[in-house]
């Protein structure tokens, strides 16, 4: 006996399809069964060897034609299947990680063809649709680095220096001369000579001279000042920008109306 609704999940689009092949032995029609798929990719290997109607998340157009602006494509149409909003549930964040999801259900297969078609209409006849145009600006950034540095190294030398000092020394100049003959009384030879204070009968005298001795003091004989300043140049740095351009063209009989700037910017180019 036919089950009312299977929903199973699988990893590959070979599983899946071999799954469709069993039940439409089991009696299922192909019109009764939806994939949903979250890459285009995916979608399109399994188009390629089925006519099962299949719905891609990320296809642009679906998201245009089936979604609206609070909701996902894969929220969107699980909310249309007979399904408990757990399983709902389940089911999308499988759908987001990559499975892929198959569902039979013949009422369902009738109601939501019918409500897809509704909708595609309606926004082929009333959404306009836009194209973004991209360019790249430049946003100008600087950063502080070094680029040298000043070194100044002190370092000790030794010089030899000649200096002249003059020297005062005293000299002793020995003369002899005659005596004056005067007689002395009560000389005694044991105590010859001219005596000095506790010098007995000698007389000494005592030479002094000066002596040049070095004292070396450091002194400040010249200064070494850096100043630093800042100066401001003029870089020019060059770099490619990408920019998206459009170009319109008429193909086929349709009647199209183009507003005449898009015309002559590319007559510009």
């Amino acid at each position: 006996m036919r089950q009312a609704i299977i929903s199973e999940l699988f990893d590959d689009a070979t599983a899946l399809l071999a799954r469709t092949v069993d039940l439409k032995r089991e009696g299922y029609d192909e019109g009764d069964m939806f994939v949903l798929v979250k890459r285009k990719e995916t979608g399109e290997a399994v188009k390629r060897q089925s006519n099962l109607y299949v719905l891609v998340a990320d296809d642009p157009q679906a998201i245009a034609s089936l979604v609206t602006s609070s909701e996902r494509p894969v929220e969107r149409w699980l909310g249309s299947m007979r399904l408990t909003p757990e399983r709902q549930e389940t089911f999308a964040q499988a759908i987001e990680q990559g499975k892929l999801f198959l569902y039979v259900d013949a009422e369902q297969g009738e109601r939501l063809e019918a409500e897809t078609a509704t909708r595609r209409k309606q926004a082929t006849d009333t959404e306009e649709q836009t194209l973004a145009l991209h360019e790249e600006r430049l946003d100008v950034k600087k950063r502080a680095v070094q680029t040298g540095e000043l070194v100044v190294n002190k370092r000790v030398t030794e010089t030899d220096q000649e200096i002249e000092i003059p020297i005062r020394r005293e000299q002793l100049h020995v003369e002899r001369k005659d005596g004056s003959l005067e007689e002395i009384e009560d000389y005694d030879f044991d105590r010859p000579g001219i005596r000095t204070i506790d010098e007995g009968d000698h007389l000494r005298i005592q030479v002094i001279e000066e002596r040049a001795f070095i004292v070396k003091r450091p002194v400040v004989v010249e200064e070494i000042i850096v100043h630093k300043h800042v100066r401001e140049d003029v870089e020019t740095v060059t770099e490619t920008l990408r920019k998206e351009e459009i170009e319109v063209r008429e193909e086929g009989d349709a009647r199209i109306d183009i507003d005449s700037s898009l015309t002559e910017r590319k007559d510009e180019t």
